[in-house]
């Protein structure tokens, strides 16, 4: 029997997964993502969870805000799609990570639990004539 992933489950695992980005819990994060993921960075990079992970344990990335707003859940079977807005405050490496984003998630449940599975964020533009 396949259920459907409830929103408010969804909802709590965005948050729980956005407190851990903002606090760089590489630990915390290493539960929540699924063994394949993968992130895609506003600019198109792509970084295995390996990669992800190791922003936040060797101190690359740091985040002083991490704010995700307007969640918008589609929930398919065992898989629910994110669409939500986050802004931030950080820095990579030296250079300011900081902006506003629109992202992607790509939530599964696995091994029993919600797991993220991947992620793709872009920059939030000004619609046009907005």
């Amino acid at each position: 029997m396949t259920t459907t992933l409830a929103e408010q489950a969804v909802t709590d695992f965005v948050r729980e997964w956005s407190t851990a980005e903002e606090r760089g819990e590489h630990r915390a994060l290493d539960d929540l993502l699924a063994k394949d993921f993968v992130g895609v960075g506003p600019r198109g990079f792509m970084r295995s969870r390996e990669e992800w992970l190791a922003r936040y344990s060797t101190g690359t990335v740091r985040n002083t805000s991490f704010e995700v707003s307007d969640l918008r859940i589609r929930s398919y079977g065992e898989t629910a799609v994110v669409v939500a807005a986050q802004t931030q405050q950080s820095v990579n490496g030296d250079a300011d990570a900081s902006g506003a984003f629109r992202f992607t998630l790509i939530v599964v449940r696995q091994d029993g639990r919600l797991r993220l599975a991947g992620l793709h964020l872009s920059p939030n533009a000004v619609p046009a004539g907005g």
